[in-house]
């Protein structure tokens, strides 16, 4: 039992995310026409810089490169990721993240917990920004737009979540979590 719990403390540990905190005004990308334009990232790209991070964290490239505000809408572009400006929710699957749907905050709080990439949907439905993890109702954030690095569920009009195709050591913590919720009912 507590090599167990010894394994999957480790397994937490070396899984545990690190999300890149992309500013969609960065002068890297914030001048470039987002989809098929007029606007430019930094006017508009909460979105495209919110999913940005998320695919850099889980060491996603595309192209060969490094995700970012300006690869990833490259390549949205190139891969007809994109109606006009608006994000297609479905496009990155090719690239290892699966659209769920859209939830309420409480939902997203759940499916947080659980593993799925969350990006909320604040400041009365005008801007997109990363999860990061939470403290009780309260979401960390990473905030492409703001200095921002929390909302409350309250603040949260909805939430577009995505389950990731991950890597060996994703699925061994899920293993153990699952192997650790099984033993723990013994108890």
């Amino acid at each position: 039992m507590k090599a167990i719990a010894i394994l999957f403390i480790v397994l937490a540990l070396t899984s545990a995310r690190s999300y890149p905190l992309f500013k969609q005004c960065d002068s890297q990308w914030g001048s470039t026409i987002i989809g098929s334009g007029p606007e430019t990232i930094c006017k508009v790209g909460c979105l495209l810089s919110s999913v940005s991070m998320a695919l850099n964290s889980y060491g996603k490239t595309v192209d060969g490169q490094s995700s970012n505000p300006k690869t990833v809408n490259d390549w949205l572009k190139a891969h007809s990721g994109y109606s006009g400006e608006l994000f297609i929710w479905g496009s990155i699957s090719s690239l290892g993240f699966s659209y769920v749907g859209k939830v309420n905050a409480a939902q997203a709080a759940t499916d947080l917990d659980q593993g799925y990439v969350v990006i909320l949907n604040v400041r009365n439905g005008g801007h997109w920004v990363l999860a990061t993890g939470r403290n009780g109702s309260t979401f960390n954030v990473n905030d492409p737009g703001y200095n921002v690095s929390t909302y409350t569920q309250s603040e949260v009009t909805q939430a577009a979540i995505f389950s990731v195709r991950a890597g060996f050591l994703q699925q061994a913590y899920e293993a153990f979590e699952n192997l650790a919720n099984f033993v723990n009912q013994d108890d």
